[in-house]
């Protein structure tokens, strides 16, 4: 283990020697340096882009051992970089709470710090998400000190959703350092409260008090990844971008501007900004997945690349699937001869793991479902919660 240490340590030095001047020169990053106070601890951060754990890295000039989930090691080379070499905890999105918590519990005991972004996922629409009201409790067991760290801008530099780079400004400090004393003083709620309140951003309110320039080639390519109904005729599925435009099939159709915002291309703007579009959208969707009659076809999309996991290794079953969504079932068509069903209630978990992709769980099946166009996977996984009962946020 000590030797394990020594080598990520040495890895994420170079990381920080070498990626230092890259994040501050290319990215554009303004990295606030911090020292902290404690020898251990657990950072706990927004997550809005990719390159997240390399702003916390340079800003606190700490090896850390980040928690990611299990999808981001599917590629070998991933693996090899993310796990191996720099000693990541992978949680595996079936396993409990309590195998994470060990892990981390692992680490602090060795003296090493830990990153999470509780949120679990980089922000689709500019605002610091829901993360779960056991995180607070989580770190007080923890028995070492908090950090909370705040990144701003990095959501229209690097935006989930979209494709490439966009030149532009991107901030990062710490907001706090709590010791473990006085965690020890405070409730899990209140610890959620600070984490809440020291990690919270809502880029689109930033961007009104003070603008800021993100330059790039085809802003709005792929936004309908999380743009997904229409505000002008409220249908789903019917919005397509193409360079600095987002269209509608029934007409309707705005230009994605440097500021991050919509702006009027042939019809007034109904929403000026993702974030309000998509807070907007989700209550429509919900209710015409409610709606729905029994054995009417909700939704279907074609081109869908299906495949499960065999000791660790990659199986397509289809590179050329549908699937449909009915209030009872999901299906996945894979060829005119086989059909996989899997009922909405035998479902343990649907999760969009990546920008478009989306993970089936049940007794039965573990399938990874990819699109070839794209498309919001997101909205899949809201249709579930809602078809069993839970919320959506």
């Amino acid at each position: 283990m000590k030797y394990k240490t020594f080598v990520n340590k040495t890895c994420t030095n170079f990381v920080r020697i070498f990626f230092y001047w890259i994040v501050l020169i290319i990215v554009r990053a303004k990295i606030k340096k911090y020292k902290p106070k404690s020898k251990n601890f657990i950072v706990i951060a927004n997550h809005s882009d990719g390159l997240d754990p390399i702003y916390i890295t340079c800003s606190l000039k700490k090896y850390i051992r980040f928690v990611a989930g299990d999808h981001t090691i599917l590629n070998p080379w991933a693996k090899f970089f993310f796990k191996d070499v720099s000693g990541w905890i992978i949680k595996g999105r079936d396993n409990p709470a309590s195998v994470l918590f060990n892990d981390m519990k692992a680490a602090a005991d060795e003296g090493v710090p830990t990153g999470i972004f509780v949120e679990g996922t980089i922000t689709p629409n500019g605002e610091t998400g829901f993360f779960s009201p056991r995180t607070g409790q989580f770190v007080k067991d923890l028995g070492v000190s908090l950090i909370t760290y705040r990144i701003k801008g990095g959501f229209f530099h690097t935006p989930r959703w979209g494709t490439g780079l966009r030149r532009g400004p991107i901030r990062g400090r710490v907001m706090g350092e709590y010791s473990a004393e006085e965690l020890s003083r405070m409730t899990g709620e209140e610890v959620n409260e600070i984490i809440k309140k020291d990690i919270y951003v809502n880029a689109f309110e930033e961007q009104r008090k003070k603008p800021r320039i993100y330059k790039g080639k085809n802003l709005a390519e792929h936004v309908e990844r999380v743009l997904y109904v229409c505000p002008y005729c409220e249908q789903v599925g019917t919005m397509h971008s193409k360079g600095n435009y987002l269209t509608c099939d029934c007409g309707y159709q705005v230009e994605f501007g440097r500021d991050g915002f919509f702006h009027p291309s042939q019809k007034e703007v109904v929403f000026d900004n993702i974030l309000d579009w998509d807070k907007w959208q989700k209550p429509v969707w919900k209710q015409k997945v409610l709606d729905a009659k029994d054995g009417e076809l909700i939704f279907e999309e074609k081109d869908q690349i299906v495949y499960t996991m065999i000791k660790r290794k990659r199986v397509e079953l289809s590179d050329n699937a549908t699937m449909r969504l009915y209030k009872d079932r999901f299906e996945l068509i894979l060829n005119p001869k086989q059909t996989i069903v899997m009922p909405v209630g035998n479902l343990k978990l649907v999760l969009n793991v990546s920008v478009q992709s989306l993970m089936f769980i049940d007794s039965e099946h573990f399938l990874y479902v990819k699109s070839k166009n794209p498309t919001a996977a997101a909205k899949y996984v809201a249709a579930w919660r809602h078809l069993i009962g839970k919320d959506y946020k």
